[in-house]
């Protein structure tokens, strides 16, 4: 009793006396103050790498590739493939250098995989990979068989239930390079320390990937989701894995509604999750070059909306492919899934695609910093400091 008072009274004579906001341990000694939060501008920062690029095709032979229209099907499943890296030879920010040395002070580098929407393809986030490569990341992507831009017979949202696997492949080529392009990744990227992001239908990948109770790889320690369409998920679809999730969602995105997708998903997950709503944020816009091909535009979505009503009137798969992913037994729920560019209603204006850039690297490399790397100062970032800096974003958490 004597030592618990004494112990107690040199606490409080410590703060008393001390100019420094501190508290005290069980054992009596100062306990370690927060991290001071990272800033925006911070994290906007490029990193100390160049970014290396190089491009390969993978194929697995293993599982094969669906009939599409008037496509017949393949026996193997073909993986057009980008890998962006920290380079030693740096380069003004974010231009890729193709087949540039591996930066070996960055090994082993935690290993971000992208999964590009519907209609997209592997450098759909190009300017988030460029991004995270500068800070050490190694960041890959593939064109889906089927749900590309450019796949036979037309992009179609049948073969969703595949991507994961189509990931769980990607990760094991970086991870074990059996082709001669990616065997600069041989013993350089860490297995412990994976993450998986993805916009719209790849952001719907990348919670496939992440929580799924079958198709779900355990190696990933990250998510990140773009714009994900995932009415569809339950509460017991993201119950057998405890993946710290962020979300990044415009609030007038026209082709993914966000109250009945991101803030659903986001209601439905077990923590630590994130919500970052981005104020007039669209859906279009978060694509790469959308800053370049969109920036004139009032709401890129106008052109997302044409883009896609095309497409899913062509495709005989595009009602029923959630039926592919489970059912009840893995959390699939019907859900409250509006139609995507609701005829009749006219887009108001987005903010800037360069603007959505920004709030979206952002969001990426302090999600990842926080939860890959133990990052303190990242995590802080989003939990404290990311609403104050910037008045287009709200953010919701739970840890």
């Amino acid at each position: 009793m004597r030592q618990a008072r004494a112990l107690i009274g040199w606490c409080v004579a410590v703060l008393l006396l001390s100019s420094l906001s501190l508290g005290c341990g069980s054992d009596g000694e100062p306990a370690t103050p927060p991290a001071e939060p990272l800033t925006t501008a911070q994290l906007l920062e490029p990193g100390i790498y160049g970014v290396g690029y190089v491009e390969t095709t993978l194929e697995d032979r293993t599982r094969p590739t669906m009939p599409n229209r008037s496509f017949p099907g393949s026996p193997s499943r073909t993986l057009p493939a980008a890998i962006w890296y920290p380079s030693a030879q740096l380069a003004a920010p974010s231009l890729e250098q193709r087949d540039a040395p591996f930066a070996e002070s960055a090994a082993p580098a935690p290993l971000v995989v992208y999964s590009h929407g519907f209609l997209g393809n592997r450098r759909g986030g190009a300017y988030l990979a460029q991004h995270l490569a500068s800070h050490g990341y190694v960041v890959a992507a593939v064109d889906f068989p089927l749900s590309s831009f450019n796949a036979p017979g037309g992009a179609t949202l049948g073969d969703l239930a595949n991507q994961p696997g189509d990931v769980r492949f990607l990760i094991d080529s970086v991870l074990e390079p059996s082709t001669p392009a990616l065997q600069r990744f041989s013993g350089k990227v860490d297995s412990r320390r994976i993450g998986a992001t993805g916009l719209s239908l790849g952001g719907a990948t990348t919670l496939l990937v992440s929580f799924h109770p079958t198709l779900r790889d355990p190696r990933i320690r990250a998510a990140l989701a773009y714009a994900p369409p995932a009415c569809f998920f339950g509460r017991a679809f993201y119950a057998t894995a405890k993946v710290p999730l962020a979300l990044a969602h415009g609030d007038i995105d026209a082709i993914v509604p966000y109250e009945a997708n991101a803030l659903f998903a986001f209601q439905q997950a077990q923590g630590p999750k994130y919500l970052f709503a981005l104020r007039a944020g669209s859906h279009t816009a978060f694509t790469d070059g959308a800053d370049i091909l969109f920036g004139q535009m009032a709401n890129a979505d106008d052109l997302g909306c044409a883009a896609l009503g095309w497409a899913l009137g062509n495709d005989p798969a595009g009602a029923t492919f959630p039926e592919s992913l489970g059912g009840a037994a893995a959390g699939i729920v019907a859900g409250r899934c509006p139609l995507p560019c609701a005829l009749g209603t006219r887009n108001p204006p987005a903010m800037s695609p360069r603007r959505q850039h920004a709030l979206a690297v952002a969001v990426a490399l302090a999600h990842l910093e926080a939860w890959l790397r133990g990052n303190d100062a990242a995590r802080a970032w989003a939990e404290e400091r990311a609403q104050q800096e910037n008045a287009d974003l709200l953010v919701m958490w739970q840890r």
